[in-house]
């Protein structure tokens, strides 16, 4: 746990030492609080509903950017090589450059809630359908930096890196629409059951389906354990 605290304090000061934090955060929080905007003030919609699904797409673009430096910058400088001479495991690693970008998450999306202030002034939403939908875009924005520490494990090129976790994230995003045609030819296959948006788009509606929390909590899982082969792999054969 020791090591986790010192790789996480590290990556997270790189975060805020770099530019990083600075234009993400205000971005990310200036695109929200238009179409917020626009969709109390205009639209007269008294809900987190339509901003929680910007957010998300807003999330898709932006985890590309938190994590591409992760893991390809330290390859590609050469640091990588003394943090595997070090007592220091994989798995402290992964996960302390992991809950770095996890806690920047964890920042915008409490900065966000800002938004709720206008919200309750003008309106009287119900706070069930908040709750589960920040759980929701939590759980999603969990599952996309996963998927970016993966993709930035696997290259040292920042740019193939940021590219490669938009696409699997757009994948995971649009599967549901793989429905729509004869894929595999064999009927009872629902490519939606694997899709990140389906079961995001649960949690907007003001439910807590436990399996939506499994899948993205093992999707999560999943491509931390990737990460954790393919640094292993690379550390022997190099």
């Amino acid at each position: 746990m020791h090591d986790v605290l010192i790789i996480w304090r590290k990556e997270l000061y790189n975060y805020f030492w770099s530019p990083i934090a600075y234009i993400v955060l205000p971005v990310f929080l200036i695109i929200s609080g238009y179409f917020f905007s626009f969709s109390l003030f205009y639209l007269q919609v008294a809900n987190m509903s339509n901003a929680l699904h910007n957010m998300s797409i807003m999330l898709l673009l932006i985890s590309p950017v938190l994590t591409m430096r992760l893991v390809a910058e330290e390859r590609h400088s050469g640091s990588l090589d003394l943090l595997y001479s070090m007592p220091i495991s994989i798995l402290s690693i992964l996960i302390g450059k992991y809950l770095a970008a996890w806690s920047l998450l964890v920042i915008m999306l409490a900065c966000s809630t800002i938004f709720l202030v206008p919200l309750y002034m003008y309106g009287e939403p119900d706070f069930g359908p908040i709750f589960s939908g920040y759980l929701g875009i939590f759980l999603l924005g969990s599952v996309y930096l996963a998927v970016g520490l993966f993709v930035t494990s696997l290259s040292r090129n920042q740019i193939v890196v940021a590219i490669g976790t938009t696409g699997i994230l757009i994948i995971l995003w649009f599967l549901t629409y793989l429905d729509n045609f004869d894929v595999t030819g064999l009927q009872g296959i629902r490519f939606s059951y694997l899709s990140v948006s389906v079961h995001f788009s649960e949690f907007v509606k003001g439910t807590i389906p436990i399996s939506s929390i499994i899948y993205m909590a093992s999707l999560s899982w999943l491509f931390l354990f990737c990460s954790w082969i393919s640094l292993n792999a690379k550390r022997y054969h190099s």
